[in-house]
């Protein structure tokens, strides 16, 4: 596991707990540096955290990027039962980060193999009814314990206080989000708070890198969707393929990808035809055209792509 580093970017997390003194003021939180909020939308197979709507729609009012996460009782409940029910909450409601699955305390009870597939089938489960990516939280000890390499393959938001460094685990070798305190205080919340901190690569992944986009050694032509510069695509024998997560975040298109079935979805609708280069999402005009919507056309003296909607 790496250690917590400069760049990581400020994200916290909070239920109806944050709201009980008094309701959160995101403006308040945003002002304050925070980047991001995880915010629990549901728990078990029927409870609903009372807040969510409120402060999903406060966080991102106030230009915070957000996700949602679910409470896990798999010992009480099918992993089919509680996605469905976080999945019938959270439909609708835009979410950047991956939709997250909190599993710890009373989880253990069903044993370490029975918890493993429990987790990968909720995750399969939400992936394929949201085509949203998901991951998983839990804290350190519990995942070096229960939880087995089948769930390697989705991103780790792990939880260890008080640690610069959080403890390792068999499955994996990095973390997305690490918390490292329940006790933190940020403006516009009263009382104590989760704080995360997030690699920057994965924060940028899910929200889209800010700035003037640039070219590379092999991403060369400009993408520029309604008149601005937005992405760099490239030449591929002889065809040129666009960035796909690029074109979403400029057309707010979401775009997502789903580690389960290894392959992109646009506004829920998965992606046939594509190319995965270095962890990159790549499409064809044609295809960029038919998935966003709007008419793709093509300077070849310039070397610009333009797209308008």
């Amino acid at each position: 596991m790496q250690a917590r580093s400069a760049s990581d970017i400020k994200v916290i997390d909070v239920s109806h707990h944050q709201n009980d003194r008094r309701p959160i003021d995101w403006k308040a939180v945003k002002a304050g540096g925070v980047a991001g909020a995880f915010i629990k939308a549901t728990e078990g197979g029927a409870s609903k955290d009372p807040t969510f709507a409120a402060n999903a729609s406060g966080a991102a009012a106030a230009g915070l990027e957000v996700g949602f996460y679910h409470y896990a009782h798999p010992e009480l409940n099918s992993a089919v039962t509680e996605a469905a029910h976080f999945v019938s909450v959270v439909k609708g409601i835009k979410a950047d980060f991956p939709h997250a699955l909190d599993v710890e305390g009373q989880a253990s009870k069903i044993g370490a193999e029975a918890l493993t597939a429990w987790c990968v089938a909720w995750l399969q489960e939400v992936e394929r009814l949201t085509g949203h990516a998901a991951m998983i939280y839990s804290g350190g000890s519990f995942a070096r314990t229960y939880l087995g390499k089948a769930l390697g393959k989705w991103s780790l938001w792990i939880a260890h206080y008080g640690a610069t460094t959080p403890m390792a685990n068999n499955t994996w070798s990095q973390w997305a989000a690490f918390q490292y305190t329940s006790s933190g205080t940020v403006d516009g919340i009263k009382g104590n708070v989760d704080i995360n901190a997030m690699e920057k690569e994965f924060f940028d992944k899910y929200t889209g890198i800010p700035g003037i986009p640039q070219p590379t050694a092999e991403d060369t032509i400009k993408v520029v969707v309604n008149d601005k510069l937005v992405s760099y695509g490239r030449m591929i024998d002889g065809h040129v393929f666009l960035p796909l997560r690029d074109l979403g975040k400029a057309l707010g298109v979401i775009v997502e990808w789903t580690a389960a079935e290894g392959k992109p979805y646009a506004e829920g609708k998965a992606v046939a035809a594509f190319k995965l280069i270095n962890e990159r999402t790549y499409v064809g005009i044609r295809s960029a055209a038919e998935l966003l919507g709007g008419q793709v056309s093509w300077d070849g003296l310039t070397q610009k792509i333009y797209l308008y909607k």
